[in-house]
């Protein structure tokens, strides 16, 4: 059973990543200081009967175009709260918080089941209070990677695990791959770093790697 849910994080991913693998390449040639395109550093999360939430820490393009190269990468904060009983609220208020901090704002009525937006963010948070409806609460927030691998460790991980192919493609002179990382979850209990190795084109290569223990899970 287990192994079915991996496959399935493994083809959601890619599936959805499919649309941006066949993008047109960008002419942009100037070098980038890292092939990596995206990175997960640090994931806070929590939930109760009504509400999960999460805020993610990291690094990405501005415009991800999967291309074989990582260009133009910032920092960026992300916070999704998504509905577990209804998701007919207009709009979501709340509030991050951390002892004599927190940020306010509200998440407008998405297209899917997600709220999410890009928040400017230069704390920790320990809780997020929700106001949605007629339903108000705070949640804890906790960081799902603290005491595990960093996403550099997992990459080096997801290289050794395709180190064949990587060296091949070295010696026969070709560029070095994009590395688009993010943190995944089926249950929202257990999460694994998805890692893809990108090329031109669709040609790309994709692991699962367990934050805990560094075990590659699953791979293609």
């Amino acid at each position: 059973m287990k192994k079915k849910l991996l496959f399935s994080l493994l083809a959601i991913l890619i599936v959805a990543t499919l649309p941006l693998l066949a993008a047109c390449n960008r002419q942009d040639e100037t070098e980038p200081k890292s092939n990596i395109c995206r990175e997960t550093l640090s994931f806070y999360a929590g939930e109760n009967e009504n509400f999960s939430a999460t805020v993610e820490f990291g690094r990405r393009e501005k415009q991800f175009i999967a291309d074989g190269k990582a260009t133009d990468v910032t920092d960026f904060v992300q916070l999704t709260v998504v509905p577990l009983k209804s998701g007919e609220y207009d709009a979501i208020a709340y509030e991050l918080k951390a002892e004599d901090k927190s940020l306010s704002g509200t998440l407008e009525k998405p297209s899917h089941g997600e709220y999410n937006a890009i928040v400017t963010l230069d704390f920790a948070p320990t809780s997020i209070c929700l106001n949605a409806g007629e339903t108000s609460c705070e949640i804890p927030l906790a960081n799902v990677l603290t005491d595990c691998l960093s996403a550099d460790d997992a990459i080096n991980i997801a290289k050794d695990a395709f180190k064949d192919r990587l060296e091949k493609e070295a010696a026969d002179g070709k560029p070095e791959r994009e590395i688009y990382l993010k943190l995944i979850t089926g249950d929202r209990k257990t999460y694994y770093y998805y890692v893809s190795f990108i090329g031109e084109g669709v040609d790309y290569w994709a692991a699962l790697v367990s934050p805990t223990d560094g075990e590659v899970v699953s791979r293609k």
